[in-house]
């Protein structure tokens, strides 16, 4: 019998030396379980033969939380290790609509602030708005890593472009492209080269930075040209003299589908008003004249091939579909406003001018 204890006693203490599995498989483990158990719910429900049993599947999509719960202790427990960083990315990527991926975010601008690793986490914050400048800046000063730095002051200048062109008071929109061109201007400076995931930062300020300059009310609207449906070149300003609402558009857009017939309408109500609308297509060519027919739609189009074709490039398109209305010198009369404004505008310069 004491042998047997003792045999047990030299099992247990050689399991206690093992060494445990490296934080990075642990970490890669729990993301991996999470993925997978979303993978095949999605099997299933692209399996599934009835619209019950689809529906039965959408609702099982499994939650990120439990996942997100594994996650935190794990990061809490090894504070101090260079690989807890990429549990921290994860819960501020995948899981930031959860306690623990709020409470991550906050470390990243604590504990975590002047760690090499975390530049993917910290572009992602460009989603967060304004709750994620304390943290951000917290990036920037404390962060001597290149990476981590330029993510920081992305994320920044982006939040606060955000805010510039959604802004309706004068006074905040002004102080928003400051800070935004501030952020922009350093990693400029100092940062242009840094690519993150493949996306180089500087590439994308370029866009916001031509948007806050070349893309606001009262600005000469870019040119926009290229081939219609029946292969005819033309461009924006074969309409000069006229007032031209802009909409971009597609049929893979859901949102566009409901617009589509009200745009329909406001081209017949405007065709005697000096006024015309015209659109930018982003379906490949097939699909383009397949949603042009299935939505009847009856003004012209410039057919840009993809959402990322050159005019909605441009324009720097971030949402679907996004209208502009052009006045007849070609400035920027609105931007991104509804249709209602549009046309009362159109409405009312026509009335002043009889």
């Amino acid at each position: 019998m004491r042998s047997i204890v003792l045999l047990l006693l030299s099992v247990a203490s050689i399991l206690a030396q093992a060494p445990s599995a490296p934080l990075a498989t642990e970490i890669r483990s729990i993301i991996d379980e999470y993925e997978n158990s979303v993978r095949a719910n999605t099997q299933k429900l692209i399996a599934a033969a009835t619209e019950e049993e689809k529906n039965k599947f959408r609702a099982s999509i499994p939650s990120a939380g439990p996942y997100a719960t594994k996650m935190l202790k794990l990061v809490q427990a090894n504070l101090d290790q260079p690989d807890v960083v990429k549990g921290v990315n994860w819960l501020v990527t995948g899981a930031a609509g959860f306690p623990e991926g709020q409470e991550a975010l906050k470390m990243l601008g604590t504990t975590f602030a002047d760690r090499a690793g975390i530049a993917e986490a910290v572009k992602q914050l460009e989603y967060h708005g304004l709750p994620a400048e304390p943290v951000l800046k917290a990036v920037v000063e404390k962060n001597t890593h290149r990476d981590e730095k330029a993510a920081a002051l992305y994320a920044l200048g982006a939040i606060h472009f955000k805010n510039f062109d959604a802004s309706a008071d004068r006074d905040s929109a002004a102080a928003s492209k400051s800070k935004a061109l501030e952020c922009f201007q350093q990693l400029y400076a100092d940062y242009e080269d840094v690519t993150i995931q493949g996306f180089k930062l500087s590439d994308s300020v370029a866009k916001m930075f031509f948007e806050m300059t070349s893309l606001q009310v009262g600005c000469e609207a870019p040119q926009i040209e290229g081939k219609d449906a029946d292969g005819v070149n033309f461009k924006l300003s074969d309409y000069r003299g006229k007032y031209v609402i802009v909409i971009f558009w597609g049929g893979w857009c859901h949102a566009c589908h409901g617009t589509l017939p009200l745009m329909n309408q406001a081209a017949a109500q405007l065709k005697d008003k000096n006024a015309v609308v015209i659109g930018v297509n982003t379906d490949i060519e097939t699909e383009a004249k397949k949603a042009l027919a299935d939505y009847q739609v009856s003004f012209r189009n410039v057919l840009d091939n993809t959402s990322s074709g050159p005019n909605t490039t441009l324009y720097n398109l971030r949402n679907f579909p996004t209208l502009y209305l052009i006045d007849p010198k070609g400035l920027i009369a609105i931007k991104n406003g509804s249709l209602d404004a549009m046309v009362a505008q159109i409405v009312a310069a026509q009335g002043a001018t009889k």
